[in-house]
């Protein structure tokens, strides 16, 4: 009894620390270089001027719809009239990121809106 209990403990240890080790994807957020990919490519500040790079402050867990919550600190200017700048501006919005593929089927973040 003492035998196939502990090959049973043997075999769920292993198996815990094989997935855990190996990142289970579906558990895994997105990195910070994912973060700021997404929020870039997004075209949501296609009109401002970054005044510092964006900072990943903290993330959130994974929502039911599959979506991951990150609040990032963002430094920016934008054009007001007669081509003028605003004085810096900074804000701390929170994204929602999901997991996409692209045109070539690779698998990417992207922002939620």
């Amino acid at each position: 009894m003492k035998k196939k209990l502990s090959l049973y403990l043997a075999f769920v240890l292993l198996a815990v620390f094989t997935f855990g080790s190996s990142g289970c994807s579906k558990l895994l957020g997105p990195s910070d270089a994912d973060v700021i990919k997404a929020i870039t490519e997004s075209g949501a500040l296609k009109n401002l001027n970054m005044q510092s790079p964006i900072v990943v402050l903290e993330r959130g867990r994974q929502k039911k719809d599959g979506s991951w919550p990150v609040k990032v600190k963002m430094k920016f200017t934008y054009e007001i009239k007669n081509g003028k700048m605003s004085p810096p501006f900074e804000t701390t919005p929170v994204y929602f990121l999901v997991k996409s593929k692209d045109d070539k089927g690779h698998t990417v973040w992207k922002v939620k809106f």
